[in-house]
């Protein structure tokens, strides 16, 4: 008998143990607070102590009786991705960089709009959307001929339809009249477009700067790849005529050997 009440006083220790561990992790798990810790872990041995061997069994082996800490819940800051800045960044800098070449060229930097139904009344004209940046260059002789070219074909060192179409000097066609040999050309030569509607129309269209003080509107011959130079500057290249700026002293593409036969020459055939 002596020997079963040893083994069951030695038990309440543990169990008292138990309870106050509980005891202080509920108390940090709620309000955190030391005062309110002692007071849960006082009851709690009290109570072990006034209890039977099986209930403080059950205390011990953590029962109905434990307690779960809660885990607080972090929230991680999300980071904002730098992708669209750095590409805005990147965009805007690669622009400065190509109107500082035009003007170190000797160009002006222009911004034009589109505009349809330009050979109408101004007041009838209609403005589309958008607008296209270049670079502007006046020859300093009698005539003060002008040529019009996008930024990327003037600035980049690898070649644009419209560089390649310049170089390239396919010929013009003798015109049969009746419409522009110019417009004719960069349709049917170079397979560009520099037409506004569908079919055949008198409404016409072009690229509008109201401040210039020599073309109003301009008819940019513009290629696939977004590349443009207005079409009678390339008509009139074609017969080795410069208007303007000879643009293959001034483009940074500089091919080493032959053109890429992007154009190639061959017979030209009657522009209407």
């Amino acid at each position: 008998m002596s020997t079963s009440r040893t083994r069951t006083a030695a038990a309440a220790p543990v169990a008292v143990t138990s309870v106050l561990v509980l005891a202080l992790l509920s108390g940090c798990g709620s309000s955190g607070s030391t005062a309110g810790t002692s007071a849960a872990a006082s009851s709690s041995a009290a109570s072990v102590a006034s209890s039977s061997p099986a209930t403080r069994g059950s205390a011990s082996t953590g029962g109905s009786g434990s307690a779960t800490a809660s885990s607080p819940t972090v929230s991680s800051p999300t980071a904002a991705s730098p992708t669209a800045a750095s590409s805005g960044a990147a965009s805007a800098g690669a622009t400065a960089e190509q109107e500082q070449y035009c003007r170190t060229s000797g160009g002006q930097v222009q911004t034009r709009a589109p505009y349809w139904n330009t050979n109408g009344s101004q007041n009838q004209w209609l403005a589309l959307g958008g607008s296209a940046t270049m670079c502007r260059f006046q020859a300093d002789d009698e005539a003060k001929s002008r040529i019009y070219v996008d930024l990327t074909t003037l600035s980049s060192t690898e070649p644009t339809l419209a560089g390649l179409a310049y170089l390239s000097k396919v010929p013009m066609p003798a015109s049969t009249g009746g419409g522009n040999p110019a417009t004719g050309y960069c349709s049917k030569e170079l397979n560009g477009s520099s037409t506004f509607g569908g079919g055949v129309s008198a409404s016409g269209g072009g690229w509008v700067a109201q401040q210039d003080p020599d073309d109003v509107v301009v008819s940019l011959c513009v290629f696939p790849d977004g590349s443009f130079i207005d079409e009678w500057g390339l008509a009139y290249h074609s017969a080795g005529e410069v208007r303007g700026q000879d643009l293959t002293t001034v483009m940074r593409y500089q091919p080493s050997g032959s053109l890429p036969p992007v154009f190639p020459s061959g017979s030209a055939q009657p522009t209407s």
